[in-house]
């Protein structure tokens, strides 16, 4: 397993794929992510349900492109995929004590 948040599903000799890496790899080097590239022809699994739709862009596991990606749409992704719930703040916190 991968700490990477953005995986390429791709395999060699796919010119959508090279594409896909290279606007995929600008993004991640300007804002310090990582990139897992993952041959589907080295797993069956992968091989059998993504064939024909390579390359595949998922961030934190989830697809967010099929044979293209622009960079708008990851940046769009990254940013969504970042935002954390907010969490209430422990009670009494910021209340005054008696004066």
């Amino acid at each position: 397993m991968t700490s990477a948040r953005i995986t390429i599903l791709d395999r060699p000799g796919c010119h959508l794929c090279v594409e896909a890496s290279a606007v995929v790899h600008r993004v991640a080097d300007e804002l310090g992510e990582a990139v897992d590239h993952r041959n589907i022809d080295e797993d069956d699994d992968l091989k059998r349900r993504w064939s024909l739709e390579i390359p595949v862009i998922m961030v934190d596991g989830e697809v967010v492109a099929v044979y293209r990606v622009t960079e708008q749409e990851l940046r769009r992704a990254l940013k969504k995929k970042r935002r954390r719930p907010l969490i209430g703040f422990p009670s009494g916190f910021g209340r005054r004590g008696p004066r």
